[in-house]
């Protein structure tokens, strides 16, 4: 089932693991985009940790790294799978245990961002 807000928030937020720089204006968009989604806080949280995360982390691992832009089908697909297990203790256990891997390089900029929102 597709969801419109989600789906917009999922890209927002993947645009954190892009091998590019970002600034100031480039956050105050993010935070503008998960806004507009009506979602509170934590789940936004949620969905950063636990279902965008785990599918673009290792980009920033990377030697050259996607700079252009996830390809949004694959992104939906595979933060859809993520929404689906984000509860079952695996996935969770998973995510606690890669955490600073996974947002290491950005969650200067998510503490930004939920600042703002």
């Amino acid at each position: 089932m597709n969801d419109p807000a989600r789906e917009s928030v999922w890209l927002a937020l993947s645009e954190l693991w892009l091998d590019t720089e970002l600034d100031a204006a480039d956050l105050a968009a993010i935070a503008g985009t998960l806004a507009i989604s009506g979602l509170p806080v934590d789940e936004l949280e949620a969905i950063y940790r636990l279902e965008v995360a785990p599918v673009v982390w290792s980009n920033a691992w990377a030697t050259a790294g996607v700079w252009d832009g996830f390809d949004p089908d694959w992104l939906f697909e595979a933060c859809r799978r993520n929404q689906r297990r984000r509860h079952g203790l695996w996935h969770r256990l998973r995510c606690r245990v890669l955490r600073r891997a996974m947002t290491y390089a950005t969650e200067d900029h998510w503490q930004k961002i939920r600042v703002q929102l």
